[in-house]
């Protein structure tokens, strides 16, 4: 009896701490007008509840499909993030306005800053399953000892 409540008790705690995802989207575009680059957005409520947003981009040229992991805080109410790349390797600042994303790319020291312009492109679920698993990667990379 113990062990059936024991297993009741954590299905019910991991089924009420799930995170809801919100949205799933993936955006096209440029950095300084020139670089192709996509870029995958990810957006789900926990169980606190608290919204966490999820990133990641990668050069169209990239080969090698390396994807860079993204470091988020933002403002839902104002649609604005600031997205640090993980190895500090530059910082996007971007404002969604309707299917876009648009601000400016800085590099660590400030002396470069770069255009961004990017819009959402509609994916399949295949696509975004590529994507999730992507983003699982270079969370795993990232954080992983």
């Amino acid at each position: 009896m113990k062990k059936i409540l024991l297993l009741f008790g954590l299905f019910v705690a991991n089924f009420s701490f799930g995170q809801e995802i919100i949205l799933q989207e993936l955006y096209e575009g440029t950095v300084s007008n020139d670089l192709k680059v996509s870029f995958y957005l990810k957006i789900e409520e926990d169980g606190c509840p608290r919204t966490v947003v999820s990133a990641i981009y990668k050069y169209q040229k990239n080969t090698q499909d390396n994807w860079i992991l993204l470091e988020t805080t933002f403002s839902e109410q104002k649609q604005q993030y600031t997205f640090v790349e993980h190895y500090n390797t530059g910082l996007m600042l971007l404002k969604r306005i309707d299917n876009q994303l648009k601000g400016i790319w800085i590099s660590p020291d400030g002396k470069k800053q770069l255009p961004v312009h990017l819009k959402k492109v509609k994916t399949t679920e295949a696509q975004i399953e590529k994507l999730e698993e992507a983003l699982e990667k270079e969370y795993y990379n990232a954080y992983d000892c």
